[in-house]
């Protein structure tokens, strides 16, 4: 297990930290929230708040929860240490690797999705076929991406790929940013949304996926800014930076995949409206090419060290062999069996992203009271490294647990309940009753 970071090991500045949280925000899949939130019904002004939202919250989360690591310089696995306990630990350690793997899937598809419409362009295709076809013959170019993704993940130096990681993203952004300029100067004109009533499902919908969408990075947050040598000013180091790196980012993605599908007539996603629309295939090929690149990098850099991590640690694999089992569960959990249209797509991440959010409010709920109010901050660094320790924090547990009772009872109770595999509460706003019952609970039994 990693040991804490030490002064010397602290060289992320203001800068970097900012540059790092945006390389990693700026992918594909941030258009596709306002994709979700135009299929939704919702109109540009609701569209705005709910990113707001939902993404202001996860910035929250996300400096709360990170400030153990930025402060005393620890991982997220010794983080669940100090709230669950050393044997305790493992129950929401599992969860998380679980979820990175099903995010490693997901992301991987995509970017097989935006390869597939690249090669069909570069075949002379053309954009009806394309579109209608790509979900056809993108589970065949999952294979072949995954086996790449291996060959370069497995060999654990993925220096060069952090740093297209992060030119990707800005092209990407700025090329959609153009595009959508584009789209709208054409003589087609915004048609007009009257929008969801604000207390609808729809709404709860759109925060929902906004806050599931980051609460995943939000939880192991302290896995990235440990390294942050600005522990002297968090609110510098860590806040502005989620902030100027997250959230702003995040709502102008949204409003570019929402104007871009509105204007477009609803019937496209993101990647699709670069072939279908593009003035030349020219440009389709340009964009198409930062699309892949964008969600291929962070699929390297924040998918496969997640789960390389998490199952070396968790079962004492080597890397190559984490590498390997997870890229195979990834293709099994990704979701190309289930498109047949690219609405599918949208109507999958809306259930994907409430699913698993139903899991991590709880850990959230429960590390966050656990470090701030139970223990106030207090923290003996040296003995969670103890290898000898067989904790288990019961408390704590509980709270995790009951967390998640109280969402299946409210989703039970409203007739939310969704079966996937296994059943999940399926209400709107599962991550928030979960966060707040684990919460509350954690700081009242912790009295007794």
């Amino acid at each position: 297990m990693d040991e804490s970071a030490g002064e010397e090991e602290r060289h992320i500045g203001f800068l970097s930290y900012t540059l790092m949280i945006l390389s990693m925000t700026i992918t594909t899949s941030i258009f596709f929230i306002g994709w979700i939130c135009s299929t939704l019904g919702l109109n540009l002004l609701q569209t705005i708040v709910s990113a707001l939202i939902g993404n202001m919250v996860v910035a929250i989360v996300m400096f709360l929860n990170g400030y153990p690591g930025l402060k005393h310089g620890i991982s997220f696995p010794i983080q669940l240490r100090y709230t669950f306990g050393h044997k305790g630990s493992a129950l929401p350690l599992a969860i998380r690797i679980i979820i990175s793997l099903f995010w490693y899937g997901v992301d991987g598809y995509i970017a097989a999705w935006a390869i597939t419409e690249l090669i069909l362009t570069i075949a002379g295709f053309a954009p009806e076929f394309i579109i209608s076809h790509v979900h056809v013959y993108a589970p065949f170019i999952f294979v072949g991406y995954l086996i790449f993704v291996y060959a370069v993940g497995s060999v654990n130096k993925l220096k060069g790929v952090k740093a297209l990681d992060v030119i990707a993203g800005p092209l990407l952004l700025t090329f959609f940013t153009v595009y959508t300029v584009y789209l709208l100067s054409s003589p087609a004109s915004l048609p007009p949304v009257s929008g969801v009533d604000w207390f609808s499902s729809e709404f709860f919908t759109a925060v929902a996926v906004q806050t599931a969408w980051w609460a995943t990075i939000a939880t192991n947050v302290s896995d990235i800014c440990r390294f942050n040598k600005g522990k002297d000013n968090p609110f510098r180091s860590l806040f502005i930076p989620h902030i100027l790196g997250l959230v702003l980012p995040q709502l102008f993605g949204t409003v570019l995949g929402w104007l871009a599908i509105s204007v477009t007539g609803g019937a496209y996603s993101p990647i699709d409206i670069i072939v279908s629309h593009a003035p030349s295939a020219a440009v389709a090929l340009f964009g198409l090419v930062f699309a892949a690149l964008a969600t291929a990098s962070t699929n390297l850099t924040g998918d496969i060290p997640a789960v390389g991590n998490g199952l070396s640690s968790f079962f004492g694999l080597t890397w190559r062999k984490s590498v390997a089992i997870s890229t195979i569960i990834a293709f099994f959990v990704g979701p190309w069996w289930a498109f047949s249209q690219s609405i599918d797509v949208a109507n999958y991440l809306v259930d994907f992203t409430t699913a698993y959010g139903s899991w991590l409010g709880p850990i959230c709920g429960v590390m966050i009271a656990d470090y701030w109010v139970v223990k106030k901050k207090n923290i003996e660094v040296m003995s969670l490294y103890d290898a000898g320790n067989k904790s288990i924090f019961v408390t704590s547990i509980a709270s995790m647990l009951l967390g998640i009772i109280v969402e299946y009872v409210i989703g039970i109770a409203t007739g939310t309940l969704k079966w996937y595999l296994i059943p999940f509460p399926g209400t709107e706003l599962s991550w928030y009753y979960g966060f707040i019952a684990a919460f509350v609970l954690h700081i009242v039994l912790s009295k007794r």
